[in-house]
């Protein structure tokens, strides 16, 4: 894809998760997406499957950005940290995934409403869920093997899909609870043993 489509592509998703945030409504037309997104007709039927605005097409390439950006901060974070363990660097890695995540916390709450909606939408994100965990302990833990870091990947995949969850539910523009959530849930793991040498303290 041309760098052209891929800068319009994003603006049109930037901007449909925008006017979801600040319209409180479950759907977007197309006419009004381009309205607002200063993107052509012609060249929104282009780059949209079917002339259709959905969900989980614009919530793909959301979810693919932001963690692209995310790992990029979380290289640079650790990039000279020898202090922190590997437990708080991952921990610091999946709230900084929530981090990116919580400007878009009103529209992400919309499009998940109902446990169909929302277990149908997240479900189809497992595989993009994976991929962020596999390069986070990539990042974590670079010398790891490759069978025990698909389990770990899982695992991290299984706290996320929870912490989501509980992210959409909570009432608090903010990420305190999450944190404490994360921590607690990740401890808890470790605790009855099913953790076990997945994260090392």
């Amino acid at each position: 894809m041309k760098t052209e489509d891929k800068d319009s592509k994003w603006k049109l998703c930037k901007t449909y998760f925008s006017m979801l945030n600040d319209s409180n409504k479950n759907s977007i037309n197309l006419e009004e997406l381009c309205s607002k997104s200063q993107i052509s007709y012609d060249e929104a039927k282009k780059i949209i499957p079917k002339n259709s605005v959905n969900n989980l097409f614009f919530l793909t390439i959301l979810i693919a950005k932001l963690d692209n950006e995310a790992l990029e901060e979380f290289k640079t974070d650790i990039a000279e940290d020898t202090i922190s363990t590997t437990y708080d660097k991952i921990l610091e890695g999946l709230i900084l995934r929530f981090e990116k995540l919580l400007e878009y916390k009103p529209a992400l709450k919309i499009i998940s409403k109902g446990s169909d909606r929302k277990a149908e939408i997240f479900f189809k994100l497992l595989r993009q869920n994976y991929y962020f965990m596999f390069n986070l302990l990539g990042l974590v833990e670079n010398k790891q093997n490759c069978g025990l870091k698909i389990i770990k990947s899982i695992a991290l995949n299984i706290v996320f899909v929870k912490g989501i969850d509980f992210f959409l539910k909570d009432k608090n523009n903010n990420l305190d609870s999450i944190l404490r959530y994360l921590d607690k849930y990740l401890k808890d793991i470790e605790d009855i043993g099913l953790f076990t040498g997945i994260i090392t303290k």
